[in-house]
């Protein structure tokens, strides 16, 4: 018996040995190896950010949502190439137009980063979308911004003030020039050089958004009502690209809901070969749809493939938006990590959380380790 319990003693001596020293491997690593914003590497920069959680609905009255909360709700993952990966909680873009939120490492390199967002109403959906300006590499080559997107599909609209809001788009003729020629038929070159010779060289007669007189499109709004618009002789053009292959058509019209000028527009694209895309955008309703022109060898080509708007937004009369916050992707921020203020390694006091301790189920195992030995030696004492 004594042999047995002097085995067990060293084998937890043993145990609690090898716990220790993970313990302080661990700590010393991370003391070690840990970038702080004051302490940033030479090649320090972002890599990735990903919305990681979101509303799961949203309410929305004259095109705006009503919780006031909607953007403390929104979290988003930032990754470094260090290896770090912080949640930054959304909380400071209240507004929901272009406030900043300061990053993780709010300088590198001597320069200011920022995180910006908004959130827009387009298509039944509520569509967030956060960029990340790392300005010291504006001049470099590599790309100075990242992207984060969502959609939040389960959108409900208030009839009454929404009733301007298109839900869809029906072009219902085509322009009345029948092409002789196309705009071009072979790929755009890319090189600079050639792209200006080409691009001078092209006739503007075979362009399809220089020639879209007679085109109609008809737009049904919200609460039932459709209207046509037709291109004529006398709508107003911005070009937005001044030249041969890229216009943009215009029309202005009064809210009745606002005191404000509403307005849609055509911007359409030549694609070669007698196609153009043509991108119908107006209240609330952005949608791209590809026409082929009328020509010689195909006077009445068919009309495009064009309807109403995906999602899952509804027009009942709105209710109250749950509290409850769903994850945006499979990677869910907890609300011990994302939802509150607490920050670590020294960052802004936005929310932002670092993940991947490793030294806490270390300890906590040696606790456990040390506990059991304790209880062990007890118990022999009180047996012998």
């Amino acid at each position: 018996m004594r042999k047995h319990s002097k085995f067990i003693t060293i084998l937890l001596s043993a145990l609690l040995a090898v716990c220790l020293v993970q313990t302080v491997f661990v700590q010393a690593f991370a003391t070690e190896n840990s970038a702080t914003p004051d302490e940033v590497s030479k090649n320090l920069k972002p890599v990735s950010m990903k919305i990681i959680k979101a509303p799961e609905s949203a309410e929305v009255v004259n095109g705006e949502v009503t919780d006031k909360n909607f953007w403390s709700k929104v979290v988003v993952k930032v990754t470094y190439n260090n290896g770090e990966s912080f949640d930054v909680n959304c909380k400071n873009l209240d507004d929901g137009r272009f406030n900043d939120i300061t990053p993780p490492y709010p300088e590198i390199k001597g320069y200011e980063g920022t995180i910006s967002g908004y959130y827009s109403v387009v298509n039944g959906k509520v569509s967030i979308t956060l960029y990340y300006d790392y300005a010291h590499n504006a001049y470099a080559l590599e790309n100075s911004y990242l992207y984060a997107y969502y959609d939040i599909k389960n959108v409900k609209f208030d009839p009454e003030s929404n009733k301007e809001m298109v839900v869809s788009c029906e072009i219902t003729k085509l322009p009345d020039k029948v092409f002789t020629a196309p705009l071009f038929t072979k790929a755009v070159p890319r090189d600079d050089d050639s792209h200006y010779d080409w691009y001078m060289s092209l006739d503007k007669n075979n362009s399809i958004a220089n020639n879209m007189i007679g085109t109609e499109f008809v737009l049904t709004y919200l609460n039932g009502t459709k209207k046509t618009f037709k291109v004529t002789e006398d709508t107003e053009i911005m070009n937005s690209v001044s030249g041969t292959d890229f216009v943009m058509y215009y029309w202005t019209y009064k809210s009745t809901q606002i005191n404000d000028n509403r307005w849609t527009y055509l911007e359409v694209t030549d694609l070669g070969n007698y196609k153009a895309d043509v991108n119908v955008v107006s209240t609330g309703f952005e949608q791209t749809v590809t026409i082929t022109a009328k020509s010689v060898s195909n006077p009445n080509p068919p009309l495009p493939n064009s309807g109403k708007i995906n999602g899952n937004s509804t027009i009942d009369t709105p209710t109250k938006p749950s509290d409850n916050i769903s994850s945006a992707t499979s990677d869910v921020a907890t609300k011990d990590n994302a939802g509150n203020n607490n920050t670590t390694n020294g960052t802004a006091n936005n929310g932002v959380v670092a993940t991947g301790d490793f030294a806490t189920p270390a300890i906590i195992a040696t606790v456990m380790i040390l506990a059991a030995a304790v209880m062990f030696v007890l118990k022999r004492k009180h047996t012998f």
